[in-house]
């Protein structure tokens, strides 16, 4: 009878499925910041006059209502740099943190304001928009993951 102590993972990647991963995580990460992004600033009185009405953010709505875009549009630059994609990815991460958390701030504040986050993102509930999010998350981390044990 033998025991084996180091057991070898069931499931084992190559580095190129890795990779594409790893770029596909990337990808929709710049497709959603580049999408929002744009929606705000397309729409930037109506964002900030949104975010005016917020608890948190109050008469900081005009700077948050550029700087969410901005920091999108940035991320998204930084993803698509092979060499600092990693920090992108970071970023991505504890951005998609952030809104999560001010989501579910709204939702156990009972607050009724609309979501300005754009596009068809804006049409979701604010549950549907924690579970988007919360998916976003995971699709950082599995990046970061994936693109951690490449190495």
């Amino acid at each position: 009878m033998q025991i084996t102590l180091n057991k070898e993972p069931k499931l084992q990647l190559s580095d190129k499925t890795r990779a594409i991963i790893t770029d596909i995580a990337i990808y929709l990460f710049v497709i959603l910041f580049m999408y929002t992004a744009a929606s705000k600033l397309l729409t930037i009185k109506s964002f900030a006059s949104t975010l005016a009405k917020s608890p948190l953010i109050g008469s900081y709505s005009l700077i948050v209502a550029w700087a969410i875009p901005i920091i999108e549009m940035v991320i998204s630059i930084l993803l698509i740099i092979p060499q600092v994609k990693k920090w992108g990815l970071y970023a991505s991460f504890f951005l998609m943190i952030t809104f999560t958390a001010y989501l579910m701030y709204m939702v156990f504040s009972g607050s009724k304001l609309p979501c300005h986050c754009g596009g068809v993102i804006s049409e979701m509930t604010w549950q549907q928009h924690i579970w988007f999010n919360l998916g976003f998350v995971a699709l950082a981390i599995t990046g970061l993951v994936l693109n951690y044990k490449k190495k």
